[in-house]
């Protein structure tokens, strides 16, 4: 029992000062919506840059007020950022998918026939059903990456948490 105890003790004062010790937050909304998308520090981003124009991707690794760092070696400024791409996650995968189902019934469809000795292998209901699971695969592939472009009233904002700690410091003082 007195050992419980120990552990709850110590996990609490882990999760304490866990959350005192906050970290600055890249906030990607468009004003108005309720959609908007968090990225901390070790988020994978893919962001654009003005003129000239030049893509970057990777590990979100350093959030300041008016900067960001990716990879360690790359820092824009959030002025600079012209577009972010969201990968949606369940288009990105369904395209394989697809485009894997419509293999496997065009091969099972022919196998099946050629075990059942009819004539033709291919019927006439094999290119359809095959060609609309390369038709949902190509369509969710084009799909799959969502552009925010900032022209169009997306804003890219630093949640800064710290500053809660810095007031509750004055209060104390």
């Amino acid at each position: 029992m007195r050992a419980r105890l120990v552990l709850l003790l110590t996990v609490l004062l882990v999760l304490i000062f866990q959350t005192v010790d906050a970290q600055k937050v890249l906030l990607l909304q468009k004003p108005g919506k309720t959609k908007r998308f968090l990225y901390h520090t070790g988020d994978k981003i893919i962001i654009r840059t003005g003129d000239p124009e030049f893509a970057m991707s990777g590990d979100l690794t350093f959030v300041d007020d008016s900067l960001l760092t990716i990879n360690k070696n790359f820092t824009y400024q959030l002025g600079k950022v012209s577009e972010v791409t969201i990968k949606r996650p369940f288009l990105n995968g369904s395209w394989k998918m697809m485009f894997l189902a419509a293999g496997v019934y065009f091969a099972g469809s022919m196998f099946n026939h050629a075990i059942n000795s009819e004539k033709p292998l291919i019927d006439n209901t094999v290119p359809i059903v095959s060609g609309s699971f390369i038709a949902l695969g190509t369509t969710s592939y084009l799909l799959r990456n969502k552009h925010c472009k900032m022209e169009d009233g997306w804003k890219l904002k630093v949640l800064d948490y710290d500053i809660f700690k810095e007031k509750k410091k004055e209060v104390e003082e």
